[in-house]
């Protein structure tokens, strides 16, 4: 699940929705004028945290942002929540708690969504931090390991030049092969440098390289430098693109020399396993196992014994490029040592600009949330036209109003365009760029909310109300409204991804640096 859906952005959804629902059940006992000033703008504001808690769900947004938000977002409810009960319980006459004033006002409801509030952007402002220290983090182990690349590569080969160079011409008799070596031992590690020196992070996402191309010319290097190994693939490697570039051949490189000189046979295994969104390449051996001090080095880069040349850069530079991708390393020892590369998979891009089977990232939320505003319009004039209206739908929340009705109409409309734009990312590659399957998927989609949530879920929440409704309620003037609600949303989706998205590329990239997000 974890792969598709971030489960926190589902716990800030409900904690906006739940709310919402109790700032409306609380504000049907307050005059109209008093319940326009105190409950709309907190109903709002609410169904918005709601609506961003879906975004967050289905977003291509990194895990732990949204963690820490879900946290920081119930933590600031709770928080109000108990600040609210000891100020009542403190001013209450005779210690007694006359909850009655705070239900009558309507205080209660707005304290907690202020406070849910508060808490989602304090998650968003920690997220940015530990993000920002991260790459902090980062960068100085790139200097650290920068500094011990020129001590001990360059200034070791300067010194054995100068050593040659002061010979007499015929004392040295090998001495040009020494300094040529010793000058291309140089230039590669200046190589190596200019990669150093680049962002810790990539943030566009632009780079994709073929994983197979890589991986088997990778494995047919270390073969030819180790003539006794026998690198062994646990089944085909597929035929598809990550967010890597082409030093990803290093990395595994590395890796498989790595498993070839510590293994007690030199025949490492390969193997290749695909998710949704990430690829993992794993290489195992049968040795005596990676030392605690290297494992550290690869998953977290924490550097130990600095200055013992022992420790040689090879797996530090693994850990420092696939990190520049946005992937991960995991080890495991147990009978031997299994490293894992954990790599972005990246999907083909279409015609639409849309990167398949990657969930929609910042400039396709954004173009969802406008088409699902249009889209809930085109539904309300759909239903007038029937002689039905939107706004009765203010009803399910507790109260009969045209703007409660419209508010959470298009609430409905931005949730479900949200949930459309996921589903977008799940269109065959063959199937996509086309006008008539965004129109045909959000048209099925339409129709699937029309069976179930305005044909079950909406009878059973107004039963639940007190309010007599048939189950299920599926009529055709509703069918009618929700089709022409997706295929609008599809053709706003389509234009909006053909002319809207590829302008805002700045978007995700500040989205990335400014918040953390992936």
């Amino acid at each position: 699940m974890g792969e598709r859906i971030n489960v926190g952005g589902l716990v800030v959804a409900g904690v906006g929705f739940f709310l919402t629902r109790f700032t409306v059940s609380l504000a049907v006992y307050e005059e109209p004028a008093q319940f326009y000033l105190a409950g709309v703008l907190p109903l709002a504001l609410g169904l918005g945290l709601s609506a961003f808690g879906v975004a967050l769900a289905v977003a291509d947004v990194d895990a732990a942002t949204v963690r820490t938000t879900a946290l920081w977002c119930v933590a600031g409810a709770a928080t109000m929540l108990v600040m609210v009960v000891l100020t009542v319980v403190g001013s209450s006459p005779g210690g007694t708690p006359y909850f009655a004033t705070v239900r009558s006002q309507a205080y209660l409801s707005n304290f907690l969504i202020g406070g849910s509030l508060g808490g989602t952007l304090t998650g968003l402002y920690a997220a940015r931090n530990r993000h920002q220290r991260a790459e902090l983090g980062r960068q100085s182990n790139r200097l650290e390991t920068l500094n011990r690349l020129l001590r001990h590569e360059v200034l070791n080969a300067v010194t054995v030049i100068r050593g040659y160079a002061s010979l007499e011409p015929d004392e040295g008799e090998n001495a040009d092969g020494v300094i040529d070596d010793r000058a291309s031992a140089i230039q590669a590690t200046i190589e190596e440098v200019k990669h150093l020196t680049r962002r810790t992070t990539s943030t566009d996402g632009s780079t994709v390289t073929a994983l197979d191309g890589h991986l088997q010319s990778s494995i047919e290097a270390v073969t030819e430098r180790h003539p006794e190994a026998s690198v062994s693939l646990d089944g085909p490697v597929p035929d598809l693109d990550v967010h890597a570039d082409d030093r990803l051949e290093l990395v595994f490189e590395n890796v498989l020399e790595n498993a070839v000189l510590h293994g007690e046979d030199t025949s490492p295994t390969v193997s290749v396993s695909t998710g949704p969104r990430s690829v993992r390449v794993e290489v195992t051996d049968d040795g005596d196992g990676l030392p605690e001090s290297q494992r550290r080095l690869l998953e977290s880069g924490h550097i130990e014994e600095f200055d013992d040349p022992r420790a040689g850069f090879g797996l530090n530079l693994v850990r420092l490029s696939v990190e520049s991708y946005g992937g991960s390393i995991e080890t495991r020892v147990d009978g031997g040592t299994t490293v894992a590369v954990v790599l972005r998979r990246a999907g083909p891009t279409g015609d639409d600009g849309l990167t398949h089977d990657r969930r929609p990232a910042e400039p396709q939320l954004l173009v969802a949330l406008v088409a699902s505003v249009l889209a809930g319009v085109a539904f309300g004039a759909a239903s007038t036209g029937m002689g039905s209206s939107v706004a009765v739908i203010g009803v399910f929340y507790g109260v009969s109003d045209p703007v409660v009705g419209w508010l959470t109409h298009e609430f409905h409309s931005v949730v479900f365009g949200f949930a459309y734009v996921a589903l977008l990312s799940l269109v065959p590659e063959r199937f996509s760029g086309r006008l008539s399957t965004y129109v045909g998927v959000g048209a099925g989609w339409g129709v699937v909310l029309w069976a179930l949530a305005a044909g079950v879920v909406a009878p059973v929440w107004l039963q639940l109300l007190g309010i007599s409704a048939p189950l299920p309620n599926l009529t055709v003037p509703s069918l009618v409204n929700h089709l022409v609600w997706g295929a609008s949303l599809g053709a706003f989706t389509f234009a909006g991804y053909r002319y809207a998205v590829p302008r805002l590329d700045w978007l995700e990239t500040w989205s990335t640096r400014r918040l953390g997000f992936r």
